[in-house]
């Protein structure tokens, strides 16, 4: 009886050193405010992105472990090689030389201009621009045409609620908003009537981001573009958007 005990204690020591060995984790910085792709969320964080990059990870056998914080942060810690990776990143030219980047996106994020309710125009491009006031989060990408254009009178700020609360004070002219940030930001903040939406500005990729110094940047890289291609092969992928954009509709 000893011996039969002694055997299955042995294996389930053996089953369990398997699984830990199987569950290899990797820690990732999370951006903390830019729901309802990702934002902090009680001790952790939820999402859209959140939700592709687990998915993608577990797909090559790894558990994301998500660290929330302020995006400048995390894109400069990654820079420095003192953590892996962070999202969410829109490849732009201007820092497309300082990370590695995974090989399909993460999705394409639609961004606008949006100006006071009593605005009478149209923004159709960065010349409507030139002389007013650009509200813009610090630290993020907006496409190589604003980005590089010296001519913008740009400020910044902290995050995209206060770019839009300047924007309701007629602070600021004009601010740009990804679509799906603007519709929840305007509902949380009671802004219905205040805010409106007065042109296109660009289609922009989202990536995670993986550290060139990092002794780990390029095997997670690696992993994360694999797992990435699984989950949109076999479905997984559309299902998360397709979940998301349901609990969107639905005000959720």
């Amino acid at each position: 009886m000893k011996k039969i005990l002694f055997s299955i204690m042995a294996l389930v020591i053996m089953l369990f050193s398997a699984h830990l060995a199987f569950c290899e984790s990797v820690e990732i910085i999370a951006e903390d405010d830019w729901f309802p792709y990702c934002a902090k969320a009680g001790d952790g964080v939820d999402g859209l992105a959140v939700d592709i990059v687990k998915a993608a990870f577990q797909a090559e056998g790894l558990e994301a472990v998500f660290q929330p914080m302020n995006y400048d942060r995390g894109m400069a810690m990654v820079k420095d090689g003192k953590a892996i990776g962070c999202f969410d990143a829109p490849r732009t030219a201007e820092i497309e030389d300082t990370y590695l980047w995974h090989d399909d996106k993460l999705f394409s994020a639609d961004s606008f201009f949006y100006a006071p309710a009593d605005f009478a125009g149209q923004v159709t491009g960065t010349k409507d621009l030139e002389g007013k006031k650009l509200g813009l989060t610090q630290g993020y990408g907006y496409g190589d045409a604003i980005d590089q254009d010296g001519k913008i009178l740009k400020e910044y700020s902290k995050s995209d609620e206060i770019i839009l609360k300047k924007c309701a004070a007629k602070r600021v002219d004009f601010v740009i908003l990804y679509d799906k940030v603007a519709s929840f930001l305007i509902g949380k903040l009671g802004l219905q009537g205040q805010i409106k939406q007065v042109g296109p500005s660009e289609s922009t990729d989202i990536f995670v981001v993986f550290s060139k110094t990092h002794p780990s940047g390029q095997k997670y890289r690696d992993i994360f573009s694999s797992g990435l291609k699984k989950i949109k092969a076999d479905g997984t992928y559309q299902g998360i958007v397709d979940g998301w954009d349901q609990k969107l509709k639905a005000g959720k």
